[in-house]
C-alpha cells in the first residue's frame, strides 16, 4: 500500500502469499504444539506422577485383598489416591497445552481481508450510496 501501486494482480499476489504464510504458521505451530505435547507427557515430572498414582493403585489393590486389613479403608483411601495424581497429571498436562492453544492465531487473517477490499475498490466497479449519517460501499457484480 504504501508503494502506491494499487494493481489488482499486484494485490492478489500479496494477499495470496499472506494467506499461504497463514497456512505455513499454523501447520508449523501444530508440529510445535504435537512435540510439546509429547515431551510434557514423557516429562520426569510427569512420569513420576504416573508411577506414584499406579504404585498407590497397585498397594491399594494388594490391601484390599488381604482379610483382615481390608475391612479398615486404607485400600479405598490407598486407590483413590493413585485416581487422584492420575487425574491431576492429566489435568496439568490439559492446563498447559490449553494456554498454547489459546495463543494459537496469527492474527493475519484482517490484514487479508484489507488488501483484498482495497482490490476491490481500486479494481471494480463500486456504487456508492449516501444517507444522513452514513456512507455505504456497493461492488457492482
Amino acid at each position: 500500500m504504501l508503494l502506491g501501486n494499487f494493481d489488482a494482480d499486484y494485490l492478489s499476489g500479496i494477499s495470496d502469499k499472506l494467506v499461504n504464510y497463514s497456512l505455513n504458521y499454523r501447520e508449523l505451530y501444530t508440529k510445535c504444539y504435537d512435540e510439546i505435547e509429547s515431551y510434557s507427557s514423557t516429562s520426569v515430572q510427569s512420569s513420576m506422577l504416573k508411577g506414584i498414582a499406579k504404585a498407590s493403585t497397585s498397594v491399594g489393590k494388594f490391601v484390599e485383598k488381604i482379610p483382615v486389613i481390608s475391612r479398615g479403608q486404607a485400600d479405598e483411601a490407598l486407590i483413590a489416591a493413585g485416581d487422584k495424581l492420575d487425574e491431576l497429571n492429566a489435568s496439568k498436562l490439559r492446563k498447559q497445552m490449553s494456554s498454547l492453544i489459546e495463543h494459537q492465531s496469527n492474527s493475519i487473517r484482517p490484514f487479508i481481508e484489507n488488501i483484498d477490499t482495497v482490490n476491490e475498490l481500486y479494481n471494480k466497479p463500486v456504487q456508492l450510496l449516501v444517507d444522513k449519517d452514513n456512507l455505504y460501499i456497493a461492488t457492482i457484480a
